[in-house]
């Protein structure tokens, strides 16, 4: 019973002590800034990203069509 009480009352002060520790300051100078211009920045950059995607896409798809066009003839 003593040990049991031993290790639960080690176990809470090294919860209490890892708790109670420094926390580490993260750089949180962060500008307030317009949350419009960030939404709408987010989504231009979000469209970019789709034309992208399109593009390269229709690239695949073309030399797809050129290899299929090279077996069939």
């Amino acid at each position: 019973m003593k040990k049991n009480i031993i290790f639960i009352f080690c176990t809470v002060a090294v919860l209490f002590l890892t708790s109670c520790g420094e926390e580490s300051q993260e750089s949180t100078n962060h500008d307030i800034a317009n949350p419009v211009d960030n939404y709408m920045d987010s989504r231009v950059n979000a469209m970019n990203i789709a034309k992208q995607s399109i593009k390269e896409s229709n690239k695949k798809v073309a030399e797809q069509n050129k290899a299929t066009d090279a077996l069939t003839k």
